[in-house]
């Protein structure tokens, strides 16, 4: 099974074709308009090597997020930043919560860290324990948080993390938080750790998910703590981050048109897409806060059920792999409505 899932090039390889890929979280508004013609008016910009200190890609960046420029990191992607940040750091022991995206737990293979896993548990809708993590996280050098996490798409509150950072300050407990997801909760910009201004806290994000960009390679992170961040910088390869994507930086944060359709498509469709699988017999579905939906199948495997609906054009997360999760779980991206309700369809078919 491929590390992330669903992987369309291998089925396109093998002759599937048409091919609905709701394994991948991505935007269905795809690309924004205001991008592309962008790229088209400015093709001469790979002639040039890009600004290899990034100032207007984290000016514009910084405008998004209201803090400034002096703290943020620029990356080939969010996964380029998250093993910059652990080379960096060098943590000895490292708490994870999971399951979660497997690629914290491989940014520390060759660090020589003792990682251990706090687990999610299933009975409480993977819903984090939070006083159980205040103490068990205290013994580590560093906590690794996803929030939203994927793939149960559960979040944590503001008040609640500060509670758990503050507790954490006092026995120099670090925390990774990514919130790569967080785009696609209500009110995101009240709701992020990022104005805490607390340096005992990095944040990852990327422009993937919400601005349908996997193939750009955009992400940063964010801190107050300036040893790490010079740290990064010196370690860091030059140019990671392309003419194209610095560029996409520069204008699509500034897209009020595309972000506030966005919103308002999430907000609607991911409560409609719950209800509906909700109606569907023989599965169990759990709330999600972000643009994806994980789900526990009562009567099939999850290796059967993927095969199936792959025969019928669809394309579905195998989230069997992650750690904690057995072979009964998937994961559906939420896209638009037609698509939605097809994929319900098919869901309902493979099931009798």
């Amino acid at each position: 099974m491929d590390l992330h899932g669903g992987n369309i090039y291998k089925l396109l390889r093998n002759g599937k074709e048409d091919i609905l890929d709701y394994s991948s979280n991505i935007n269905p508004f795809g690309v924004p308009e205001t991008l592309k013609k962008s790229i088209l008016e400015n093709l001469d910009i790979l002639e040039k090597y890009p600004d290899i200190n990034y100032v207007g890609l984290k000016k514009s960046i910084g405008d998004y997020n209201n803090i400034s420029k002096d703290n943020i990191i620029v990356g080939n992607g969010a996964t380029e930043i998250l093993f910059l940040y652990m080379k960096a750091l060098k943590p000895k022991k490292v708490l994870i919560v999971s399951p979660t995206f497997a690629e914290y737990e491989r940014s520390l293979k060759d660090l020589d860290a003792e990682i251990s896993f706090f687990k999610l548990d299933e009975v409480n809708n993977f819903i984090l324990d939070m006083e159980k993590l205040k103490q068990e996280a205290t013994s580590y050098d560093l906590l690794v948080l996803c929030n939203p996490n994927n793939p149960t798409g559960s979040f944590m509150g503001k008040e609640e993390l500060l509670k758990l950072n503050n507790h954490l300050e006092k026995v120099k407990t670090r925390i990774f938080i990514d919130e790569c997801f967080i785009e696609f909760i209500d009110d995101w910009e009240n709701k992020s750790l990022i104005n805490l201004k607390s340096d005992n806290i990095f944040i990852l994000r990327a422009l993937t998910k919400f601005f349908a960009l996997p193939g750009i390679r955009l992400g940063y992170g964010i801190t107050y703590d300036y040893n790490i961040l010079n740290k990064i910088e010196n370690i860091r390869e030059p140019w990671s981050v392309n003419a194209f994507a610095d560029l996409a930086g520069k204008i699509i944060l500034k897209d009020t048109q595309y972000i506030d359709k966005t919103k308002k498509w999430i907000l609607e469709e991911k409560i409609w897409f719950y209800e509906k699988l909700k109606e569907i017999n023989k599965i169990k579905v759990y709330r999600s806060n972000s643009n994806f939906i994980l789900v526990r199948l009562e009567e099939i495997r999850a290796e059967i059920f993927c095969k199936l609906m792959i025969e019928k054009g669809i394309l579905v997360r195998n989230a069997s792999n992650f750690r904690f999760l057995d072979d009964k779980y998937v994961r559906f991206a939420i896209k638009d409505r037609e698509k939605n309700r097809k994929v319900l369809k098919i869901i309902k078919e493979v099931l009798k």
